[in-house]
């Protein structure tokens, strides 16, 4: 019997097997360099897998065929790449534009990428940076980088004395991951969430990273959490320029 599967291997290793597997890959021409906007586009709106193997007489094998899904940007290598999704007929990735930064259009399924200005697309520049004490119900504001009681990006939420969490507020989103330093080129391509996080997800010494409500990339660290309650958190935090 011929088994299928597909190993997780290197980018390019993945490019090459989805080619043997009847996935044609063909990139869309990227708009010329000089252009300070540029959409990038999936190289197909529907994709083929297939077994490729020679089979006994008596055998067949039925194609997957599956359409465009979804579009994200993924860290791979430590450099940003743009991914397209078919579903159970596997993925497409390219790296970004060189000197650009881009975002995913999920609604429309492409890509937008804009000429990295500043700092460039690794170092954008710091914004505001420091400690923050956030008070439990209190909230903080990473782009003026304080404690206060509105308009700002994370909440200090006690919906009971036990059950605590870091609550996005005004639009602005977090992303936990892995709970590492990323910094600003692993924060830009986090996949982010309105959703609230139980404090008990995130230790002293996690790291998150946020979208703030102004769209600015930031990134905080859990320093410290006092006991006793009503509990008082400690930050250290991170934003930079966009």
């Amino acid at each position: 019997m011929t088994v299928f599967s597909i190993p997780h291997k290197a980018p390019q290793y993945l490019f090459g097997l989805a080619m043997a597997a009847g996935l044609s890959v063909g990139f869309a021409p990227e708009a010329k360099a000089e252009s300070a906007t540029e959409i990038v586009q999936c190289p197909l709106d529907m994709a083929r897998r297939t077994i490729t193997n020679d089979l006994p007489s008596g055998w067949w094998t039925t194609p997957i065929v599956s359409r465009l899904s979804e579009v994200k940007i993924r860290n791979i290598g430590g450099k940003p790449a743009l991914m397209c999704a078919y579903g159970a007929s596997g993925s497409v990735q390219r790296n970004a534009p060189t000197g650009k930064t881009c975002q995913a259009n999920r609604a429309r399924k492409y890509f937008i990428c804009r000429r990295t200005h500043g700092g460039g697309a690794s170092n954008p520049g710091t914004f505001t940076t420091g400690p923050i004490t956030i008070r439990q119900t209190y909230l903080a504001d990473l782009d003026r980088g304080r404690e206060t009681k509105t308009g700002a990006d994370i909440w200090f939420e006690a919906e009971t004395r036990t059950r605590l969490y870091i609550t996005p507020r005004n639009g602005a989103k977090i992303a936990v991951g892995n709970r590492s330093n990323r910094g600003y080129a692993g924060c830009s391509t986090a996949s982010y969430s309105s959703n609230r996080v139980a404090l008990g997800r995130i230790p002293v010494g996690s790291y998150i990273c946020v979208k703030t409500s102004q769209g600015r990339i930031s990134q905080f660290r859990m320093n410290g959490i006092s006991s006793g309650s009503p509990k008082t958190l400690n930050i250290g935090y991170t934003t930079w320029n966009r």
